[in-house]
């Protein structure tokens, strides 16, 4: 009785063990599992941060890349805008050298002497042969922006309009005025002239040559 009491009992603490046995190894597994699992998580956690890491770098390059671009754009805008401007300084320099040459044209050819042995202007920019056949009004006094008419014959006027520039020399509006058939006024022609006061000199005003030595009333 003893005997098969303590193989009972041997028995029952065999069947224990092997109870905390096997119990032990499926513990031990799912530890295994869960560490394996750890360790993919922590794989999958480092290769996400990698990623992100290099995403980060990217972001700056293409940031650094677009400054760069922006600021690219912006140079060649003001480029741009610098160009515009000097063409368009370029435009206004080429009218005002346009009407320099002009008024230089002007001077040069619009004023000469009259005298007999020499050419006079035959019209207010060119320079022609001898005058002749020219109306020699003589002295006129004239007066800063004030007209004067003149009986030319024939039933036409001669209208002088001086102005008086900086340099002391009269600019001079000539217009020659006469009347048509039917009684009405028509202009025949005009010109421009600049000469000095007590100069003589010569312009074409339409078919006429006209001559005269301007002087201001207050000299």
């Amino acid at each position: 009785m003893k005997t098969k009491m303590k193989v009972g009992a041997l028995t029952v603490v065999l069947l224990v063990f092997a109870a905390l046995f096997i119990w032990q190894q499926q513990q031990i597994k799912r530890l295994k599992a869960k560490a394996a699992d750890l360790r993919q998580q922590l794989e999958q956690a480092t290769s996400l941060r990698d990623e992100n890491q290099r995403l980060a770098e990217q972001l700056k390059t293409v940031a650094d890349g677009s400054q760069t671009d922006r600021s690219e754009l912006l140079r060649l805008r003001a480029q741009a805008s610098r160009l515009r401007q000097v063409e368009q300084e370029n435009a206004q320099l080429k009218i005002e050298r346009q009407h320099l040459a002009s008024r230089v044209a002007q001077t040069q050819t619009g004023v000469a002497p009259f005298e007999p042995t020499t050419t006079a202007p035959a019209s207010e920019l060119t320079v022609g042969a001898s005058p002749t056949n020219v109306t020699d009004l003589g002295v006129i006094e004239l007066s800063d922006r004030v007209p004067t008419q003149l009986d030319l014959g024939a039933g036409q006027n001669c209208i002088i309009t001086p102005t008086v520039l900086s340099d002391g020399n009269i600019q001079m509006e000539i217009a020659v005025e006469g009347k048509t058939a039917d009684g009405k006024v028509e202009q025949l022609g005009q010109s421009r002239l600049t000469a000095r006061p007590g100069q003589q000199c010569a312009i074409s005003v339409g078919d006429k040559m006209i001559a005269l030595t301007p002087k201001l009333k207050n000299e």
